[in-house]
């Protein structure tokens, strides 16, 4: 058995929460005017989910300690994004509630725990591991370098109530900053 499946899997599930939550919001959460804003969004997308799948293929599973703790790392990351899509799907706009109160960014933060627990799940003495490793390393900087272009186009789409929320939420993970003065 070999990576692919588990990354497959995790984006099937991804994708079929996604269309849940885009058809219970009534429009998508993906903003199409940031995804097509820059032809460098899209291809970065492109080539980070089709470069992971590639280097999974031929990452070997054995079914050793970090298996099993990676599975529950990926099952961790996966819970946070779907909870950021449960999120999504019942606001309109700018969502601020729910987990997106202690995370901006709760599905980027999602899909780096998933990929760390992937990561995991494939390790052994392959030297597909270490691509899938690589894989991981670079995928930390170009979901943040995605969540950067991401805050500046909502900050000018909505404008003060963002900048408000970027002042009181942590980017990645952490206790607001309106629950800190209480």
């Amino acid at each position: 058995m070999n990576l692919w499946i588990f990354y497959l899997g995790g984006y099937i599930i991804a994708y079929a929460i996604q269309t849940w939550a885009n058809r219970k919001r009534g429009a998508p959460f993906d903003d199409p005017e940031f995804l097509y804003s820059d032809k460098k969004i899209i291809a970065g997308a492109f080539l980070w989910i089709i470069g992971g799948f590639l280097a999974s293929l031929f990452v070997p599973v054995t079914f050793e300690i970090f298996f099993y703790v990676g599975l529950i790392i990926s099952i961790i990351g996966m819970t946070i994004g779907i909870s950021a899509l449960y999120s999504f799907a019942n606001n309109a706009g700018l969502t601020t509630t729910r987990i997106h109160r202690y995370s901006r960014n709760p599905i980027y933060l999602g899909w780096a725990i998933f990929f760390l627990g992937l990561t995991m799940i494939g390790w052994s003495e392959s030297i597909w591991s270490i691509v899938f490793l690589l894989y991981l390393i670079i995928t930390i900087p170009y979901l943040h370098w995605t969540v950067l272009l991401e805050e500046k186009f909502l900050a000018g789409k909505y404008g003060e109530p963002y900048l408000q929320y970027l002042r009181e939420t942590p980017r990645y993970l952490g206790i607001p900053k309106k629950q800190q003065e209480y």
